[in-house]
């Protein structure tokens, strides 16, 4: 397996969704094709990359008309490189992960409708969630961006950046650890290279890591912290609401230096978890199980060991509302 590929994610699974893919064609049809990763995506082409570097292509026209998945960022796709040089991706390959959020889901509730997927990225291992101890720091959104990555089948790691803000960190980190058990969070000053150190371990060969949250939070700052380079537009964050501006407009695949790839996605205000039931609380289905009353609802009964672990502070109350609404659904 070419080395180049696997600096790009590559593996056995994809190698072998391939050959199945080209194994019926004739041994000339198989030479114009070649396996890419996709890296940037714009209105009508995508910017991919493989063996042959980076180059740009379309989707092929059958494709599209047969209810081919649409490329996302951070897909593997089958590209036919035609003797024009034009690129056309016939096919996605199968994915290893796919982080994704719902669309249509109402207001109040936050919840899916099952109305429509919005795919964010594809094949990503880790998805950091950044945020900043500021007047956006808000548990719930945040317990529905762990609960996605959770549900994407990549692994959620809690960033709290811009530590200057306040001289003791130690209220908003252990917030965020009532989120889940074994929650791996790193508290940064982007701007200055503060607590980079344990993010750069996580950007290992062939490892996708993607950065999300609302805007302002700093991840453009990080993404060019970690990559070395002015390579994402940063902005300033409004001193009226603490908000910060839409500085980026597209999702980019980078390659990190000494290995490893980053995806910074722009800012999400908040997010709709596709596929809540899939929601792992496993640490809450324990508590319950301790309750006085077996079919306690975690609410105002005495004896309730979950009140009690939220009371205590080793739950936070938005995921306990995030449990209570997967119990209501079932």
């Amino acid at each position: 397996m070419s080395s180049e590929l696997r600096a790009l994610g590559w593996g056995d699974d994809f190698e072998q969704a391939f050959e199945a893919y080209v194994a019926p064609l004739s041994s000339e049809e198989r030479a114009r094709l070649t396996p890419v990763r996709v890296v940037g995506v714009q209105r009508q082409t995508f910017g991919v990359r493989g063996l042959h570097g980076e180059e740009e292509a379309r989707l092929a026209g059958a494709s599209r008309h047969a209810g081919t998945l649409t490329p996302a960022i951070g897909d593997w796709c089958v590209l036919d490189r035609a003797a024009d040089g034009a690129g056309r991706i016939l096919a996605v390959l199968p994915r290893r992960t796919t982080f994704a959020r719902a669309l249509g889901a109402s207001e109040d509730t936050r919840r899916s409708q099952a109305l429509r997927q919005q795919v964010i990225a594809a094949n990503v291992d880790l998805v950091l969630i950044v945020t900043a101890p500021d007047a956006d720091f808000d548990l719930e959104r945040l317990e529905r961006y762990v609960q996605a990555v959770q549900q994407s089948g990549a692994r959620p790691v809690l960033v709290l950046n811009k530590a200057d803000l306040h001289a003791d960190t130690g209220w908003w980190v252990r917030q965020l650890g009532t989120l889940g058990p074994g929650l791996e969070i790193h508290v940064t000053l982007a701007e200055s290279g503060q607590g980079l150190e344990g993010l750069r371990a996580l950007l290992t060969k062939g490892v996708t890591l993607a950065l999300i949250g609302s805007s302002g939070v700093g991840k453009s700052t990080l993404t060019n912290a970690l990559l070395g380079r002015a390579a994402a537009p940063t902005g300033e964050v409004r001193a009226s609401d603490q908000q910060g501006r839409h500085t980026t407009t597209s999702r980019t695949l980078y390659l990190v230096p000494g290995g490893g790839l980053l995806i910074d996605n722009p800012g999400l205000r908040d997010i709709a978890v596709w596929d809540a039931d899939a929601g792992d609380f496993g640490e809450l289905e324990a508590l319950a199980a301790q309750c006085r009353y077996r079919k306690c609802t975690h609410t105002t009964e005495p004896g309730c060991a979950v009140q009690a672990a939220v009371r205590a502070g080793e739950v936070s109350a938005a995921r306990l509302a995030a449990f209570q609404g997967r119990r209501t659904r079932r």
